[in-house]
């Protein structure tokens, strides 16, 4: 049941108020503001709604109100001023004090019925809206949780895949994803980000850990050699963007929309794209490049270049670096490697912690 607090120094005012509504409604009534305000403050549930008369000595029913609006705990009771004055001035004056509705003396028990019946129902509404909206969000949250989850599911199994037929690639990926996010970050805080949405953060370096997964279609014989390929062999690998890209694209129209799913494809198809346009598979040149995949191809070939294989030794930092820097313009975007520049003290040193991570048997999907 709602609770209603009548306040008017009339006490007939107070009899017809609370006759009319008590059959609905718990009335508590009060002959006095200071009392009023007094009982407010002490009380640890507010009344649903406060009829106030404007006309009292002492603390007016206007004054009342002010008082209320500058206390936390009573700012949200919505009020309807009662008056026996006629001048629209007094009740234009209620309105902009912020009450609900005007009621003018004498007080017709029928008529305060449906006014505070039409107040009460539209508390009832917002009440309802708010908690309509609350649940809305939880579960929007709770979605949102589920597609993170969804992601890490997926990543984690292409991940081991590529990781049981080769071990490198799968130390690889989660070493990218990495290093593109400290030189994505850097981006987005110098202000060079090409229309990347900062919220998206999260979500890019999970994409980006399936740069690689198409090497999943590539003969284990191409995969795991350790000397140099054959022209046909390296056809078969180059042909890994093209086979992830492919799948991406088959089973894409089952998730309309997900920038999940575009992140991905334009990483695994585009990560050997070059700048000047001499990369693989579609010989993109500049801009045309996703920027995403131009971000990750550097991350990519400073791995490519500090990491120890079967076939090479790993060159130093320092050396990694030289090679990047002169590859800007040509094989690299000069934007990224401008951010490259700038942070590339960051990446060695995520570069040293990873490979004590590996050395400690704790690598994994990050």
């Amino acid at each position: 049941m709602h609770t209603i607090m009548v306040v008017d120094d009339s006490e007939t005012e107070l009899v017809i108020a609370e006759k009319a509504l008590e059959k609905e409604y718990r009335v508590s009534t009060i002959n006095n503001s200071k009392q009023a305000l007094a009982r407010l403050s002490k009380a640890t549930i507010m009344p649903d709604l406060l009829i106030l008369d404007i006309a009292m000595p002492g603390i007016n029913g206007f004054d009342m109100l002010m008082r209320m609006k500058s206390n936390d705990k009573m700012k949200q009771i919505p009020v309807i001023f009662l008056s026996g004055d006629k001048e629209n001035s007094t009740e234009l004056e209620a309105y902009r004090l912020g009450a609900v509705d005007f009621i003018r003396k004498p007080v017709v028990a029928q008529l305060l019925r449906k006014r505070v019946e039409l107040q009460i129902n539209l508390l009832e509404y917002k009440r309802n809206m708010t908690a309509y909206n609350t649940q809305l969000q939880q579960n929007a949250s709770q979605q949102a949780q589920n597609a993170y989850r969804l992601h890490y599911f997926i990543i984690g199994i292409i991940t081991d895949l590529i990781a049981s037929k080769d071990g490198y690639t799968g130390i690889h990926s989660v070493a990218v994803s990495k290093y593109m996010g400290i030189l994505l970050k850097e981006m987005l805080m110098s202000g060079i980000n090409y229309g990347i949405s900062a919220e998206d953060f999260e979500l890019i370096m999970l994409s980006a850990q399936l740069h690689d997964m198409g090497k999943i279609g590539v003969p284990d014989a191409v995969l795991q050699k350790t000397g140099k390929y054959t022209e046909e062999e390296f056809m078969q690998m180059k042909n890994h963007t093209v086979y992830a890209a492919n799948a991406i694209q088959k089973y894409a129209y089952l998730l309309p929309n997900s920038k999940f799913i575009t992140y991905t494809y334009q990483m695994a198809r585009s990560h050997h794209e070059r700048y000047d346009g001499k990369g693989y598979p579609d010989g993109l040149q500049g801009a045309s490049i996703p920027i995403l995949a131009r971000i990750l191809s550097v991350a990519d070939v400073y791995d490519a270049l500090v990491s120890e294989r079967s076939y090479k030794k790993p060159m130093t930092h320092e050396q990694a670096y030289n090679i990047i820097t002169q590859g800007a313009g040509v094989q690299f975007d000069p934007q990224v490697v401008a951010a490259f520049q700038r942070v590339h003290s960051d990446i060695y040193e995520a570069h040293r912690q990873l490979e004590a991570q590996y050395a400690r048997g704790g690598m994994g999907m990050q």
